[in-house]
């Protein structure tokens, strides 16, 4: 079986991703149900991570959500990471000041 390095994604400890040919990275679905559009009277919505490994994946802005906007969903190889629901998210932003990694 033939592997190659994808320089664009990582494992959380920073070490690329040696992958096979067959191999599709998780496609990133942090917010869900809403516009990812924003305008100048509506705060823009809680950026958790930009990319995977800058998710430890503890669950604590979950937890946090006063609303319960934010569900933790698994990728393609079982670990979870934060899903925000932009038709229930207020953008209290209680979140963000949750996450040990911002």
């Amino acid at each position: 079986m033939h592997f190659t390095t994808d320089v664009n994604y990582l494992y959380r400890d920073g070490s690329p991703v040696h992958k096979s040919q067959d191999y599709r990275p998780h496609v990133s679905t942090r917010f869900r149900n809403g516009p990812l559009v924003q305008n100048e009277t509506v705060k823009s919505l809680p950026e958790l991570y930009t990319h995977r490994e800058k998710c430890c994946g503890c669950s604590a802005c979950v937890y946090l959500c006063p609303v319960d906007a934010i569900s933790m969903e698994p990728d393609e190889e079982g670990f979870d990471y934060p899903v925000i629901d932009a038709s229930i998210c207020i953008r209290c932003y209680k979140c963000m000041d949750a996450c040990a990694f911002k």
